[in-house]
This record gives structure tokens, C-alpha cells and sequence, in this order.
């Protein structure tokens, strides 16, 4: 019971609205709409490197880590690239074809999840 008085005594100003969330959203998606980077792989590791910044730190690593993520899921994937018994123009439009049907979608989905997270955490600092 003490619990319930606790609950409904919470001021609503404490929550951040929907306005502040979706205007967050809508900075920081802005923003990674420009942000560029590129992953690495060197024995095993891979890294993502940005090769152009949103200027803010927590953004750039949305992207790169919705990337990494990604390509994490996609390991086999990314492997079967590189396997030279397949001809060169075959896994050039494999790998066309794989990055727009597959892995775009997949970083623009764990993008946007990112974005909201962080959007949260804003807009309630405010």
C-alpha cells in the first residue's frame, strides 16, 4: 500500500514529455545522418572507425556501435565475402545485394533503438 501512495505522489514533471523525447529524437537522428565511419577487420578484431563526427561523442558511438553490432550478427556472413572459390563479380553482387537487403537495415534498426535510449536520457536532464 505504501508503495501505491508512493507511486501516485510522483510528480509528473519528473518524466520527461513526449514533445522533449521526439525533439531529442530528431537532433540526434539530424545529426547521424551525416556522421560517417568505417569498419576494420584486422585478425579477427573488428573496429569502427568515424571518418566524419557529429561533433558529439555519445552520437558517434550510436553509429559505431549499432555497426559493430551488426556486423557481429552477420559474422558468417562477412566471412563468406572472402572466400576466393567464389568469383569476384559473384561476391561483389553478393555483397551489394546482402548490404542493402540486410545489414543497412539491420544498423539503421539498432539506430533507431539507440537513438530513443539516448533521447530519453536527454530529455530528462533537461
Amino acid at each position: 500500500m505504501a508503495m501505491l501512495a508512493l507511486m501516485t505522489m510522483t510528480p509528473a514533471a519528473a518524466l520527461p514529455s513526449a514533445p522533449a523525447i521526439e525533439e531529442e529524437i530528431v537532433v540526434i537522428a539530424s545529426k547521424l545522418k551525416d556522421w560517417r565511419a568505417s569498419l576494420v577487420e584486422s585478425r579477427g578484431d573488428v573496429r569502427c572507425f568515424t571518418q566524419r563526427s557529429t561533433g558529439d561523442a555519445a552520437i558517434d558511438r550510436i553509429g559505431c556501435q549499432s555497426m559493430m553490432q551488426c556486423h557481429a550478427r552477420y559474422k558468417d556472413r562477412f566471412a563468406g565475402f572472402k572466400d576466393h572459390r567464389v568469383p569476384s563479380n559473384k561476391r561483389k553482387a553478393m555483397y551489394k545485394s546482402f548490404m542493402k537487403d540486410e545489414f543497412s537495415p539491420c544498423v539503421f534498426e539498432r539506430r533507431e533503438a539507440m537513438i530513443t535510449d539516448l533521447a530519453d536520457v536527454r530529455a530528462a536532464a533537461r
